[in-house]
């Protein structure tokens, strides 16, 4: 009997650690929390290119509005000739003069070749979007906003998704808009949330099944 309560322990730990692979490390983040973001700009003639995100300086605002001075914080990808960047809290908002605040920004400042379309991936680097603006779905992930732009695009794509469980949280994002392209001089701006993960430490799992075998033999000696 007792080998069975220590392998049903075991099956108990190894399901622990199943389910708490990936978990919310913060759910309200801005450009500047995105480091890692991989990020690839394709364009008109097959070209295409890819550029890893970085935090940019912080700037303190000091405007005593927690959401407006959350615009000093900002991060991006700087490409040939073109840039994706975002500032402030990624959930998005507007001030009373109407702007967005939180909004992405994708500019192309090259003459040679007009960009059809944009992939950002936060595999590597745990950074997910959160879809639903209706539901918190994934457990402390917060209300999310999904792809908004006041300009049209031809399509936009959510894959790898977080967790089958829940249908909010997904790690790439495509954006498609090649029957217009963004050609020079022209700039998408956009809402999209996103959230940080993480992995828990394989020492925190590892204390979890200890407490749980050491339980288990503490019951066999009584026996």
């Amino acid at each position: 009997m007792i080998k069975k309560i220590i392998a049903g322990l075991s099956l108990l730990g190894m399901s622990l650690s199943a389910q708490s692979a990936i978990i919310i490390d913060e759910s309200n983040i801005t450009g500047a929390d995105m480091a890692g973001l991989e990020v690839t700009a394709f364009f008109e003639g097959g070209s295409t290119e890819t550029a890893i995100w970085s935090a940019f300086p912080d700037v303190i605002l000091g405007t005593g509005d927690p959401i407006a001075d959350a615009e000093g914080f900002s991060g991006g990808v700087y490409g040939t000739g073109w840039s994706l960047t975002q500032q402030g809290f990624s959930s998005g908002n507007a001030n009373s003069a109407g702007d967005v605040l939180g909004a992405w920004t994708l500019s192309n400042e090259s003459a040679s070749s007009g960009i059809f379309a944009f992939v950002v991936s936060g595999m590597d680097s745990l950074i997910a979007f959160d879809i639903d603006s209706d539901n918190i779905d994934t457990p402390y992930s917060g209300v999310g906003v999904g792809f908004a732009s006041a300009t049209a695009v031809d399509d936009i794509i959510y894959a790898d998704q977080v967790n089958s469980e829940y249908d909010d949280l997904f790690f790439t994002l495509a954006v498609l808009f090649d029957t217009a392209p963004l050609v020079a001089g022209e700039e998408l701006k956009f809402v999209a949330d996103t959230e940080t993960l993480k992995v828990p430490e394989p020492a925190t799992t590892a204390m979890i099944l200890t407490g749980l075998l050491f339980g288990a033999a503490r019951l066999r000696a009584r026996k």
